[in-house]
């Protein structure tokens, strides 16, 4: 099994790397998206589906060579930024402060996670990394002093006035890599 890390998608653009693990699988019980989660149509490609199982397998069973893989490619491609998550979540506090850690050791890379993991610690998030909280209709909304990433689905009403509504290409808006700065939120149209 190897760790697979893609160096963009349609969305992304094709300089943007980034990691997936297992959606649902990866995301805890209670999410709130698990319905409705749009990354488990591209399960039924096997390429992905087997590139995101063996993600997941590798960084539950062999979280060393999980991160030692995404060091070594971040260590030679040297991408301006990288994406956590596209689909799938952090696993737990340890996998947070794994991730942090690679933030910390590559400053001039933009690291950037949406998350529904409410219930961890980000008060040591590095400067280069923006942490966004994936917020669905009739979800509580924590106590976290972060950016939020508002699923719009016709029936969220707590999108704030200034939220920026995402045009659909990261390579050509990166905006989300600045939102805490921005003080702002961005908002999806669901799709």
């Amino acid at each position: 099994m190897n760790v697979h890390i893609s160096k963009g998608n349609t969305k992304l653009g094709n300089k943007i790397s980034n990691i997936s693990l297992t959606p649902i699988l990866a995301c805890g019980k209670t999410v709130p998206c698990k319905k409705g989660c749009y990354a488990k149509k591209f399960l039924m490609r096997p390429s992905v589906k087997k590139a995101w199982s063996e993600n997941l397998a590798i960084a539950r069973k062999n979280p060393v060579k999980f991160f030692l893989a995404i060091w070594d490619h971040l260590e030679k491609k040297r991408p301006e930024f990288f994406r956590w998550h596209v689909a799938g979540d952090f696993l737990d506090q340890l996998y947070l402060n794994r991730v942090f850690t690679l933030a910390y050791k590559f400053p001039d890379i933009k690291f950037l996670a949406f998350t529904k993991r409410f219930d961890l610690d980000f008060s040591k998030c590095p400067k280069n990394f923006s942490i966004v909280l994936s917020m669905w209709p009739g979800q509580a909304n924590p106590n976290i002093n972060l950016p939020r990433a508002w699923m719009d689905d016709g029936t969220e009403t707590r999108v704030p006035a200034n939220a920026i509504h995402c045009p659909g290409g990261c390579e050509s808006c990166g905006m989300c890599w600045s939102l805490k700065g921005l003080k702002r939120d961005v908002v999806f149209h669901k799709h």
